[in-house]
């Protein structure tokens, strides 16, 4: 059911622009060239987008890109209320529509996690301290090991799990924080832990509410780094050994942004998978079998994954496509793509996983498809910048989206529960 209040900005074009306009409008809207040049002559609106929605600050950009392409061009500008049609009581300007959306408060930018390095040598000594402490009076098989810590973010804490300790409390594998291991050599070993987060000061003493949320993702993400820096020099084992081993840093009570950390942290197997579907707070991507059927028949040309995030999206959904025009490409169409806006050439050891429907692409680095924990978070960060203006320093010159694109995409699939898993 259409929602009355809901505002919709319409555009019509009322001429058939010329065939490079005809291509952009494609490449934006989504629709194929002669649907394009057909709704030029039937009058039949070209876009259609919600206004002030979830999704504001996408509609507005898209908003923006068409009214730019058919501004040459007969064209005319509605704000319908309610799921109307276009009409003449209905017609504004675009100047003015743009006005509105100029004024409209964009929401704040997602943070970029950011590790303190310093801070995550001391928590990983601390970590292996404890680590070697309870497997030297435990001789378990620990499936599991975690760092801790609340909402407030104080000092994180060593959290274990095992078979033999949860058969003794009666606790299923994932009650980590109720676990006979839960709060394992804090005394002992994380006092350095304690002084340097101590030193940080308290959180909520930062008045200023984006300088809390920075802070927030430093600690967290210092935590995360801990661990890595152990599993990169080994301490968590190797292949078979290392799969039967899930590392996780994150809150208590569990937030969905945890199941960030675990696909970053861990390789692809029987145990992260449980996790994520036992315990993850988050939704999960939606799966498209009959995608990856049509895909099966395919002999060949298609593309590798870049990374492993990308490697999970395309485990679940060969490609991705929502309505608010965000595409994540799937191996049929990613090297296309590529070649297309050059950008091997012009963003070296980057690779083009999507666009956002209005010019900007979704770039991340590409190391390859197999998990390297040292790669772990460079690899899994997307970051928006204009397909125009590619260059070899994407990091910097790019808009931080997400480290976790499953996770991302998940929750946008889940606002709109008619998403096509099939890339455009």
């Amino acid at each position: 059911m259409t929602d009355p209040n809901a505002v919709e900005a319409c555009v019509l074009l009322r001429e058939r622009p010329p065939a490079a306009v005809l291509m952009a409008l494609h490449r934006v809207l989504g629709l194929g060239v002669s649907e394009v040049a057909r709704r030029a002559r039937s009058g039949e609106p070209l876009l259609r987008v919600e206004l002030f929605g979830n999704d504001h600050a996408g509609s507005a950009r898209r908003l923006r890109t068409v009214l730019d392409l058919v501004a040459p061009h007969r064209h005319e500008v509605h704000e319908c209320v309610g799921g109307a049609a276009p009409g003449p009581e209905s017609r504004t300007d675009a100047a003015t529509l743009l006005a509105v959306l100029t004024a409209a408060a964009e929401p704040a930018a997602p943070v970029r996690p950011v590790p303190d390095p310093a801070l995550a040598r001391v928590i990983a000594a601390a970590a292996r301290a404890a680590i070697a402490d309870l497997r030297a009076r435990h001789p378990e098989h620990f499936h599991a090991f975690a760092l801790l810590t609340t909402g407030e973010a104080l000092p994180p804490y060593l959290s274990a799990g095992s078979a033999e300790g949860m058969a003794r409390t009666g606790a299923d594998r994932w009650s980590l924080p109720d676990g006979p291991y839960a709060v394992w050599g804090h005394e002992e070993h994380f006092g350095e832990v304690v002084r340097a987060f101590e030193t940080r000061g308290d959180l909520f003493a930062l008045t200023e509410e984006r300088a809390r949320d920075i802070e927030f993702a430093t600690r967290l993400a210092s935590m995360e780094e801990a661990l890595r820096l152990l599993d990169t020099e080994g301490f968590f084992g190797a292949g078979a050994d290392r799969r039967g081993v899930l590392l996780l840093a994150g809150t208590l009570p569990p937030d969905p942004e945890d199941a960030g950390a675990v696909r970053r942290l861990n390789p692809a197997g029987p145990l992260r998978d449980s996790w994520l579907r036992e315990a993850a707070e988050g939704p999960a991507l939606p799966a498209d079998g009959r995608a990856r059927a049509e895909l099966a028949a395919h002999r060949g040309g298609l593309s590798a994954a870049p990374n492993p995030s990308v490697a999970e999206v395309w485990r679940t959904t060969p490609g991705l496509y929502l309505p608010d025009g965000t595409a994540v490409y799937g191996p049929h169409s990613l090297a296309e793509r590529n070649t297309t806006f050059e950008v091997a050439a012009y963003a070296p050891g980057w690779v083009l996983v999507g666009d956002d429907g209005g010019g900007r692409g979704l770039l991340m680095r590409a190391p390859g498809p197999d998990f390297d924990p040292a790669a772990g978070r460079e690899s899994a960060q997307v970051l928006l910048l204009d397909l125009g203006a590619l260059c070899p320093g994407v990091a910097e010159e790019g808009e931080f989206l997400t480290d976790d694109l499953v996770g991302w995409l998940a929750a946008r699939a889940a606002d709109v529960p008619d998403a096509q898993g099939r890339s455009g």
